[in-house]
């Protein structure tokens, strides 16, 4: 009999550790669980916003193409318009005359102006009843 209580004691000692194994594995799982449920909210995250940076990039990238396009095509124009320039002025005496012409003393004026210290020093130097000249004139 009393090997018997002993080896009853022994099992119910044996069940109670794996009880308390058990609860400690299960724990254990339900964190690492939890960990990659976390884990998994962040790379989808990050995943997202990948593809956001991604998208912006291109969309840079053919914005600047566009610039790119935009900025030879004006020098072409411009370079047509000097020599065309160039050429008028070659043909054209009373051009050529006008073009080497100083400008007149109320537009130079205007272009030598002094610079400002802040706004309200600029508008006291504006007249204030009168217009600016007319450049054309």
């Amino acid at each position: 009999m009393r090997t018997l209580l002993l080896m009853l004691a022994v099992l119910m000692a044996i069940t109670l550790w794996f009880r308390h194994d058990n609860l400690n594995l299960s724990r254990g799982f339900a964190k690492a669980n939890q960990i990659a449920t976390e884990q998994k909210n962040t790379i989808h995250a990050l995943n997202h916003q990948l593809a956001v940076s991604q998208r912006m990039a291109s969309e840079n990238e053919n914005a600047q193409v566009r610039l790119r396009d935009a900025l030879a095509v004006t020098a072409e124009e411009m370079a047509r318009r000097e020599a065309a320039i160039g050429r008028l002025m070659n043909e054209n005496e009373a051009l050529r005359r006008w073009y080497h012409a100083q400008l007149p003393d109320v537009v130079r004026r205007l272009h030598t102006r002094a610079a400002c210290a802040s706004a309200a020093h600029c508008l006291q130097r504006l007249p204030k009843g009168e217009h600016l000249p007319d450049a054309g004139k």
